[in-house]
């Protein structure tokens, strides 16, 4: 049994290089949002797990291109509402901009709206492309995209950039937030 990608399709093959289960999508491109257009599953024991593979897989080839997104908007200014490179960004902002680019999500500008609309998880889980959150549902202080390594990316309104920078130990993340 093997897993095998191709853009716009992951597919499963049995013991017998059959193709048991397939998922036909679409990436995000520009405005156009992600979309999967077809989805089979052969009914077994294991059809939960394939089917979780393979929506990995798809999340995983989207995450794939963040770095591509992150040069785009690394050193843009801080803007209030800003959520374009040509304007700059608030963090609300930066975060649609990043998901809308990567996931092909419609995503707020709201931080509060984005922390209710992720699957929340505790940060040694936290994967490139998931969401960092300081503070309190009600009052959010900063957030970012994790980028990997214990670093992520935000809106520093000290230096008035998009910028990176580091987990600390003494000032982790209140909240994880994740599409998967």
């Amino acid at each position: 049994m093997a897993y095998k990608m191709e853009p716009g399709l992951v597919i499963h093959t049995n013991d017998y290089d059959e193709v048991d289960s397939e998922i036909v999508f679409k990436a995000p491109d520009g405005e156009n949002a992600f979309e999967i257009v077809s989805a089979y599953f052969t009914p077994g024991t294991r059809t939960q797990k394939i089917q979780n593979t393979m929506m990995q897989m798809v999340m995983d080839s989207m995450r794939a291109n963040l770095w591509d997104v992150v040069q785009r908007v690394l050193g843009k200014p801080y803007q209030l509402r800003g959520n374009r490179p040509e304007t700059g960004f608030d963090v609300g902002g930066l975060i649609q901009y990043i998901y809308n680019n990567i996931y092909g999500v419609s995503f707020s500008n709201d931080v509060k709206k984005q922390l209710a609309s992720v699957q929340h998880l505790p940060l040694n889980e936290a994967m490139p492309g998931d969401l960092l959150f300081w503070g309190t549902p009600d009052l959010i202080s900063n957030a970012g995209v994790y980028l990997g390594g214990g670093r992520y990316l935000t809106v520093d309104l000290m230096g008035g950039i998009v910028m990176i920078q580091t987990v600390s130990k003494t000032w982790e993340p209140d909240f994880v937030g994740s599409l998967r």
